[in-house]
Order: C-alpha cells, then sequence, then structure tokens
C-alpha cells in the first residue's frame, strides 16, 4: 500500500531555524487523505529579501502566529514513525533538523526520500524537475510556494510515479526508480525486502526464412503486437518482422521501438478500447521514448 507524508516548508531568512510556513499532505491506500498548513513565527524573526520574494509571506502577518516549538505538539504526529517525501527534500529536512535542534525537540523514527529524484529516473528526458514544471507537464494547476499547495503537489507527483513505475508500495517506487531512502540524521535507511521477479527476455520468433536486409526500415528493430490483425495471425506477422531482421518482442520495454495495434475487444480490454500495452506504449511515449505506434495498415506499409 502507498503510505506517505509529503511536506513542504517556507523558510524566512537564512537560520536553519526560520521556517515560516508548513504544509503537510497525508497519502493512505494510495489516496490523499487530508492536507494540513501551519503560519510559523520564525526565528531569527526577520525576512530576507529574496525569501520574502518568493514566498510573498510578510513578516508583519507573522507576528502573532505561534513559533515551530509551540505548533510541534500538532506537527509531531504527521511526522512521528513515517516515510516523509520532499521535492528537494535535502532542503526540506535540513529545516526540519535545525528547528529540531534548535528547540531542542524530539521525535521518533522518521525516514524520507526525494521526489526530485525520482522524477529524474522517471522523466529522464525532460529539461528540468522543478515542482513547478512537473506540475505543467502533468497538468497539475496550483499556487506554486504556498506550503500546503506544494507538498500536495509533491504527493500526486509521487502518486503518478507509482503509477508509471507500477509500484506495489512507497519502498518499491524507491528501488525501482533507483534512490536512497534515509533517516533523519542523513543515513542511509533500509528498504522493506521483498522478491524479485526475475525479468523475462523478449520471445523471439526464429527467422527460419530469408537473410534479412540490413536497409529495410525493421532491421535491428522491436516490434509489439497487441489486439487482433485482421491480414495475418499473430505468428505470421511475428515471422514477417524477423524475415525484415526485427525482433517479434512479447512484451513492451524502454528499447521497443514499434507497437502495432490491432482490433480491441472491449470485453476484454473496456470500453476505451486500450489493452494493458497499449497503456504501457503511452506511458513510455509520455516519458520521451521514442516509441512508434502503428495501426495494422502502416504496419503492412511499413514491411514492404
Amino acid at each position: 500500500m502507498l503510505d506517505f507524508v509529503a511536506i513542504d516548508f517556507e523558510n524566512a531568512n537564512n537560520a536553519r531555524s526560520s521556517a515560516c510556513s508548513l504544509g503537510i499532505t497525508i497519502v493512505k491506500g494510495g489516496k490523499i487523505q487530508e492536507t494540513k498548513y501551519w503560519l510559523i513565527k520564525p526565528y531569527p524573526f526577520e525576512m530576507g529579501f529574496f525569501q520574502q520574494r518568493v514566498h510573498k509571506i510578510e513578516l508583519a502577518t507573522l507576528e502573532n502566529e505561534l513559533t515551530f516549538d509551540e505548533l510541534w505538539s500538532e506537527i509531531r504526529p504527521y511526522l512521528e514513525n513515517q516515510t516523509i517525501l520532499a521535492h528537494n527534500a535535502s532542503y526540506d529536512l535540513n529545516l526540519l533538523r535545525g528547528l529540531v535542534d534548535h528547540y531542542g525537540l524530539t521525535i521518533g523514527n522518521l525516514q524520507y526520500a526525494c521526489t526530485v529524484d525520482m522524477a529524474k529516473v522517471t522523466w529522464p528526458n525532460e529539461p528540468k524537475h522543478s515542482l513547478g514544471y512537473l506540475a505543467y507537464y502533468n497538468q497539475i494547476k496550483f499556487v506554486h510556494h504556498r506550503a500546503d499547495d506544494d507538498a500536495r503537489v509533491c504527493a500526486m507527483l509521487a502518486l503518478r510515479m507509482a503509477e508509471l513505475h507500477q509500484a506495489e508500495d512507497l519502498d518499491d517506487l524507491i528501488y525501482k526508480t533507483k534512490i536512497s531512502k534515509r533517516n533523519l540524521d542523513g543515513s542511509f535507511a533500509r528498504l522493506t525486502p521483498r522478491p524479485r521477479r526475475k525479468a523475462k527476455s523478449a520471445t523471439v520468433i526464429p527467422n527460419l526464412y530469408q537473410i534479412p536486409s540490413p536497409d529495410h526500415h525493421l532491421f535491428g528493430k522491436l516490434v509489439v503486437f497487441t489486439g487482433d490483425l485482421e491480414t495475418f495471425s499473430r505468428e505470421e506477422a511475428q515471422h514477417l518482422v524477423i524475415q525484415k531482421g526485427g525482433v517479434a518482442a512479447k512484451n513492451i520495454s524502454p528499447q521497443t521501438h514499434y507497437v502495432v495495434v490491432g482490433k480491441q475487444n472491449a470485453l476484454l480490454v473496456g470500453e476505451d478500447l486500450k489493452s494493458t500495452k497499449m497503456r504501457r506504449a503511452e506511458e513510455f511515449i509520455n516519458r520521451g521514448f521514442p516509441l512508434v505506434v502503428l495501426t495494422e495498415e502502416e504496419f503492412l506499409t511499413l514491411i514492404q
């Protein structure tokens, strides 16, 4: 199950104890349950020009707010014994450590991971991986640098990445994006072990008929079929790919070049007529992989 807490701090000045707002989003069972927001009286009580220009919180509005230690009894249950996600986690966790140290607070087990690092693996071809850019890329509207909105978008991005990676839980997402999970003090935390299935290699049908030409469009290309073809059987179409020097693969992978889509059965794939392979292909295309979807007619033209 995907259970985690996404957080975002805004700070008033360069001091590690100067948090002036905090947003927290709680995710249970892969769904956002609640988002919380606090304004915080910072220490030292001063507002930096650049910080204020980013989050637009006026120092005067914080005069009568509670300090972080006064809010701690309310905030602590959301963080203690949880795995925390943050976009650029080193910044947010550095502030949290600074606040805990400054006020002499105590907190139980807390682990964290960074969604920026996850995003770099998930969307490797995107030019940026900032929260604002990824929200735009995933069509999420929000008020940037308002802590509760930033925490909510961080959670939404994590859920989207878990969907793309088909992650069973948060540790599985961390494992599949090859990032680290850390304890509050910065030391590495251990992921929950799970059995790993050996990846199946692509199924290749032997070439029995002719020597392929290296000049053909399909030479060296991986081709996957989904749905029922009208002109050929699935096996016949795969043989044609092999004859042209291509690879007839069973499953879609980042190395797939073409997906040929035949007629889909709505009883099997749903009313949108998208098979599991088709959805997988769309995910790779959205992530920037150079995969091409072909109709049966386009495939017939390509094999000529």
